[in-house]
């Protein structure tokens, strides 16, 4: 049986999304009133392997990525 990774909390009033991973103390977060989701914008993602850590406000760690692809459509 394996155990949670992280843990989140969705603040909805104040649209903050927070992590927290079980293996560091640390607590980061994303303001989504930051985010710039207009037309054009690159696909952009925060890299979660290799022992990444983060503290405090993380987007301007996020990198550009390629959109996912799901299977079957």
């Amino acid at each position: 049986m394996g155990y949670a990774s992280w843990r989140s909390l969705a603040d909805h009033k104040n649209l903050t999304y927070y992590f927290e991973t079980a293996l560091t103390p640390n607590v980061f977060w994303v303001d989504i009133r930051q985010v710039d989701f207009s037309a054009g914008q690159p696909v952009r993602k925060l890299r979660l392997a290799e022992h990444q850590v983060y503290a405090g406000d993380a987007l301007t760690q996020f990198k550009p990525a390629q959109p996912f692809v799901f299977a079957g459509l």
